[in-house]
């Protein structure tokens, strides 16, 4: 028995590690957290754009998303400025951050479109329009991306391509939406291009609230979620768990519960994996969304942003054994610390990575 007399110290201890490993906060908790950066961003928060980036990628996260806005990089036809681009992915090199390079006419952030004047003069959308129909557009739209991958195809810190934000749903101002028939041919050329077998993440807006999610599919001429399955190796879903409308001089909210999203998500995210596909949270609500505000900048905390309602949402995701969140709102920290000296979010997001400081 003096196996047990030495074990029994030793089998405590090994649970003791255990335990404190299991509760400790961003460890051994597997999922890779990331964030998206846009550059757009920060011009509407006032705040420079270089040193957001440059803390946003000091706050240690495991990815991250960046977007190649079309109507930047070539402002006139045939004329390409990748600067901005470059000096971004190799920043995330140099910090060993992978990164999902969006491409395509649809790029994360407002506007949501980012096609250039020199075409949107020479095609003029109509309101509710796919886009898909439009020759001229659809033939840019596939030169710039010729561009862009092949620029950045030889870059191993660009390990995803996201073709599109949320092609087939309608959102933005113009409420425009991308065919399936172009975005299949999108993705295709994007696959023919890249040569390393990088995966496609194609992305999804989702409606937790029932109201919302009504008018959703009223208004969506197919199922984006069965669509995209067909033609992704990971789709994505973003997911705002809380949001206000202005309605003329009336402030709406649009709330979830943790039981609703629960039931609702769990549904979802059974759907994708029955085809066999990895499901990401590529957008997870971590700013505010007050009505009548594209940007929200008062220092007053909103209802729709709060750093524990971030969490308890991560949290939920997690449990559902979703392996990939990216946080969305990481320009808006910075806004916060910069503007008002309020760290909250910031500190909430790195005791979530396991690097509280």
């Amino acid at each position: 028995m003096g196996w047990l007399r030495v074990g029994r110290p030793l089998i405590i201890s090994i649970i003791t590690i255990f335990v404190v490993l299991k509760c400790a906060p961003g460890i051994a908790d597997q999922v890779r957290i990331g964030t998206t950066y846009s550059r757009r961003q920060c011009e509407y928060l006032g705040i420079d754009w270089k040193k957001t980036y440059i803390a946003i990628l000091d706050t240690g996260f495991d990815i991250i998303r960046l977007g190649a806005y079309w109507d930047e990089i070539e402002k006139k036809k045939g004329e390409y400025d990748f600067s901005r681009l470059d000096w971004e992915i190799n920043e995330a090199r140099r910090k060993n951050i992978p990164v999902i390079l969006a491409v395509g006419m649809k790029a994360p952030r407002w506007p949501e479109y980012y096609i250039p004047e020199w075409v949107i003069e020479k095609t003029h959308p109509a309101y509710g329009a796919n886009l898909a129909k439009n020759v001229y557009l659809k033939e840019k739209t596939l030169d710039f991306i010729e561009k862009v991958v092949t620029r950045y195809g030889g870059e191993p810190i660009v390990q995803y391509w996201q073709v599109e934000n949320e092609p087939l749903n309608r959102i933005g101002s113009y409420k425009w939406y991308i065919g399936r028939s172009f975005l299949k041919q999108e993705v295709e050329f994007v696959r023919k291009l890249d040569g390393k077998g990088r995966p496609i993440i194609l992305t999804v807006a989702t409606y937790p609230n029932r109201f919302l999610r009504f008018f959703e599919e009223l208004s969506t001429p197919q199922d984006p979620v069965k669509e995209c399955l067909e033609l992704c190796d990971i789709i994505g879903i973003n997911i705002y768990p809380t949001f206000g409308y202005k309605f003329l001089w009336f402030n709406i909210y649009f709330n979830t519960t943790p039981g609703g999203r629960e039931k609702y998500f769990s549904k979802l995210l059974k759907r994708i994996r029955n085809k066999r596909k990895k499901v990401w949270i590529t957008e997870l609500q971590a700013e505010p969304w007050e009505p009548g505000h594209l940007v929200y900048k008062e220092k007053d905390p909103p209802p729709t942003g709060m750093p524990e309602t971030m969490e308890e949402s991560f949290r939920e995701f997690r449990d559902m054994g979703v392996d990939t969140v990216l946080l969305w709102g990481a320009e808006y920290w910075r806004f916060r610390a910069v503007r008002y000296g309020d760290t909250e979010w910031e500190r909430t997001v790195r005791n979530l990575l396991g690097r509280p400081r």
